[in-house]
């Protein structure tokens, strides 16, 4: 047997001592325990969300996540506990369609009997235009709402100013506005989708390649692409270069309804789905989530992604759900 050089011996200890030293405080400042890591968090009315039925998300400029409820008034999670506003409260109708922040930090709310605006413990109600359907900040700080009775109005520099129509009474009904990364605003109604550039307007319809008569859902990818979901096809369609592209969502799945789309800092499209959940499209494969996978209810009402990446699902039965894309 060849004899080892103590020297050796000595070296070989202080290299081990050393990874285990290194591994000790990778573990310690790095280390993430699998285990801890939950995919899906569902929040409801057993740990404080006012309603299970959730019409719509928002997330104001403190990180706080707003949630307007079907029954219930609207929700406010600050990441440890859930406050809740009702009538009782001060806002206008319990049943809450769309949220948004202005830049002076008022929250608005849009319910079936009008517009709340809530400041400082303060509510001030609008009911002239009725039900407010889509709520809408955009990048010079204009606010836009989609009425039921004066169709669309921005008010910008302390003034109302309206959308309207003339030509197509069902264009005026307007489910979804939306800004995209070029500033061009959005308008989704049950008729048509409208382009508005420079004061500009440019009209879309089923000819033109848009799925279904009806828009619900508008949304833009991470390389500039539009996505525009309706009622009544279980396509999508992808706007880019001024040509619409439909997309097959079905799966195998009988889709009808796409209420929402929302994109995740991976590149991926999500789409949700009344009945049938949710499907993330990666550009090529379309992946379904269903309350197998975690979802809390069938029915996805509205999808958001917050600052930090995550994505909020609301339901109409389930309540809430913040999912991190990538970690399963």
């Amino acid at each position: 047997m060849k004899a080892i050089n103590p020297s050796r011996i000595a070296s070989i200890f202080i290299l081990v001592a050393s990874i285990l030293l290194l591994s000790d405080c990778i573990k310690s400042e790095y280390y993430i325990d699998p285990e801890s890591l939950e995919i899906w968090e569902i929040y409801n009315t057993e740990n404080g969300l006012g309603c299970d039925s959730v019409w719509t998300l928002a997330e104001d400029q403190e990180g706080n996540i707003w949630v307007g409820t079907m029954y219930n008034g609207v929700s406010k999670f600050d990441g440890k506990t859930w406050t809740n506003y009702t009538t009782e409260d001060g806002l206008l109708d319990n049943s809450v369609l769309s949220i948004a922040q202005d830049g002076y930090g008022y929250m608005w709310f849009g319910t079936r009997s009008g517009l709340s605006i809530f400041y400082d413990n303060t509510w001030t109600n609008i009911t002239d235009f009725g039900g407010v359907r889509s709520i809408l900040r955009d990048y010079d700080d204009n606010m836009w709402i989609a009425t039921s009775d004066y169709a669309v109005m921005e008010y910008k520099n302390s003034t109302w100013h309206q959308y309207y129509d003339s030509e197509c009474e069902w264009c005026n009904v307007v489910n979804v506005i939306f800004e995209d990364k070029e500033r061009n605003i959005w308008l989704g109604s049950d008729q048509d989708l409208k382009k508005i550039d420079d004061q500009t307007v440019i009209t879309y319809t089923q000819s033109d390649g848009i799925p279904g008569s009806s828009i619900k859902s508008i949304g833009q990818d991470m390389w500039g692409n539009i996505w525009v979901g309706s009622t009544g096809s279980s396509n999508v369609a992808r706007y880019n270069n001024g040509i619409f592209e439909q997309v097959a969502l079905s799966n195998g799945l009988a889709v009808n309804i796409v209420s929402s789309i929302a994109a995740d800092n991976r590149g991926n499209v999500w789409f949700g789905l009344f009945v049938t959940g949710a499907m993330k499209f990666n550009g090529s494969i379309m992946e379904s989530f269903t309350v197998k996978d975690g979802l809390p209810g069938r029915s996805v009402t509205i999808i958001l992604k917050d600052k930090h990446g995550y994505l909020w699902f609301g339901t109409i039965d389930g309540g809430v759900a913040k999912y991190m894309p990538g970690l399963d």
